[in-house]
């Protein structure tokens, strides 16, 4: 006796799981956005960054105005579905608090900027870690991904010093380069899985 096709098939619920993370993330930029008086305490600051290191991360949650807001949510969007068998999930989150950490420290400990808000950084971090892990099944793919995001970034460096007008402020460059380095960093940190490094251990 044969099972059906609808027993075989996961249901859509299931093929959509990929999706509670991103717009869990999604929630908490929209209720950071309508209301503002909270920002205060997310955004980062120079006295902040050791006794409150919670900025370290909310300052990306934090948006200029609606249109960059819109933009990170469907990047955001977007880099899920493109990397939904490689980055979902629990390991999601992970990705984008390192690159997080990074893209907040690289233009803090480089150029001592503390003035940049916006989830762009660590979704640079995103694309670079699912581009690493796309390169060992499907190397010309995974290439084409890195290829990308350095273009990206070299156009970020030349227009660094210009006002992006919808955006009403200049691009954050060296924060778009703190979360590709951290999305690289952390393709070995999470590499294996808790229940992997115990067997190890043992």
């Amino acid at each position: 006796m044969q099972k059906s096709d609808s027993t075989l098939q996961p249901s859509l619920s299931y093929r959509l799981r990929f999706l509670i993370a991103p717009f869990v993330i999604i929630a908490v930029m929209l209720t950071v956005f309508l209301l503002p008086g909270i920002e205060p305490w997310l955004v980062l600051t120079e006295n902040g960054v050791l006794s409150q290191p919670w900025r370290i991360f909310t300052t990306h949650l934090v948006h200029l105005n609606s249109a960059h807001l819109a933009v990170n949510c469907i990047a955001l969007l977007a880099i899920a579905v493109i990397f939904r068998n490689h980055v979902k999930g629990r390991l999601l989150i992970n990705v984008m608090l390192i690159s997080a950490l990074a893209a907040t420290l690289i233009p803090v400990l480089l150029a001592q900027d503390y003035a940049f808000v916006g989830l762009s950084g660590v979704l640079h971090g995103v694309v670079v870690y699912g581009g690493l892990l796309i390169m060992r099944t499907q190397r010309p793919v995974g290439v084409t991904i890195l290829l990308i995001v350095i273009v990206k970034l070299v156009i970020d460096l030349m227009l660094a010093d210009t006002q992006n007008e919808w955006l009403g402020a200049e691009v954050a460059y060296l924060c778009h380069v703190g979360g590709a380095i951290g999305g690289a960093l952390a393709v070995p940190g999470l590499r294996r899985k808790p229940i992997e490094v115990i067997k190890t251990k043992h």
